[in-house]
């Protein structure tokens, strides 16, 4: 048979594919490229299977049994794999995007270089999950939502250029959520995005090993400068916790009308938090002053900063 009609078998239907795998138990099923998109694929027998670069968009490999497949850059957007088996595969380089691992088994695949945002995961087993590449040195992971970071911290170059990425790009926006606050949070984040920044808005879980100010310390601590809206109560500890300890630029915004906590006004003590504070009508107007007003000002004290720093290191190292 040729490899080609490999696909149109298992399009005719999973229980077809199925007898066909247990009277050919020695044919590798080549599946590569195969236009899968939204298909019915559960409890598919599709063990040693090669699924390279397959289009899997959509589809439903619930109970499937992948064990040893190669699914080398397979497109699994928003697919299941429930309950399914993939013990062994090869998943390397792999969108995996929206889809749902719920109770299925990883143990020992491969997911080098794999797209995994928003993948659900629930009681799946991740055990043993290689996040090298085959001519590197083997190293394991047991949790697939982390193996890229993991394998970032090993690489120190590429780890080097993920950081430079957020300390050159990133800013950090604190405020309100209520009363129309996340309005202006989103408004101070789309005219950042515009100029090539990296805005990064305090609205999530926070992680469970640290506190909302600990998260909020390491991400400041990440970030080229600081947008913290003053026009409601949800920004006074985070700021305590972190203007007098990084020394960044920390830009201050407030709605016309409101006034900020009452101890705030001791924090502008420090140099690099910009004064005056920027004051504005609306989301609307927000967006028309954060060149001049926000983004010029912070530039300005983040090169002087920088700057600074130039000048202590190579004092420090011509001192006899």
């Amino acid at each position: 048979m040729n490899t080609a009609e490999h696909p149109d078998i298992l399009r005719t239907g999973v229980s077809v594919w199925n007898e066909w795998r247990r009277a050919n138990p020695d044919i590798v099923p080549d599946l590569h490229m195969a236009s899968l998109m939204n298909k019915d694929l559960r409890g598919a027998d599709l063990r040693g299977a090669n699924l390279e670069w397959a289009d899997l968009l959509s589809s439903d490999l619930s109970g499937a049994d992948l064990r040893k497949a190669n699914l080398h850059g397979v497109d699994a957007r928003n697919s299941k794999f429930i309950n399914a088996q993939l013990q062994g595969a090869n998943l390397y380089g792999a969108v995996l995007i929206d889809s749902d691992f719920t109770a299925a088994d990883l143990t020992g695949s491969c997911v080098y270089g794999v797209s995994a945002w928003n993948v659900q995961l629930d009681a799946a087993i991740q055990q043993s999950l290689v996040i090298t590449r085959p001519d590197e040195p083997k190293i394991t992971v047991d949790d697939l939502q982390v193996a890229q970071f993991i394998y970032f911290i090993l690489n120190h170059a590429n780890l080097r250029t993920v950081l430079n990425s957020m300390t050159q790009r990133g800013v950090l926006i604190l405020g309100r959520f209520g009363g129309g606050g996340l309005d202006v949070l989103y408004a101070v984040a789309d005219s950042l995005r515009e100029k090539g920044y990296l805005p990064i808005i305090f609205d999530f879980e926070r992680p469970d090993s640290m506190d909302y100010t600990e998260t909020v310390q390491t991400l400041a601590g990440l970030s080229r400068f600081v947008v913290a809206d003053l026009s409601g109560p949800s920004v006074p500890q985070e700021l305590y916790a972190t203007v007098p300890h990084l020394k960044l630029p920390f830009v201050m915004i407030l709605e016309r009308g409101r006034q900020p906590y009452s101890l705030f006004r001791t924090l502008l003590q420090y140099d690099w938090v910009i004064k005056p504070i920027v004051e504005f009508e609306n989301p609307e107007e927000l967006k028309e002053l954060l060149p001049e007003k926000i983004v010029a000002p912070a530039e300005q004290r983040f090169e002087y900063r920088k700057q600074l720093l130039r000048e202590l290191f190579s004092a420090s190292q011509s001192a006899p």
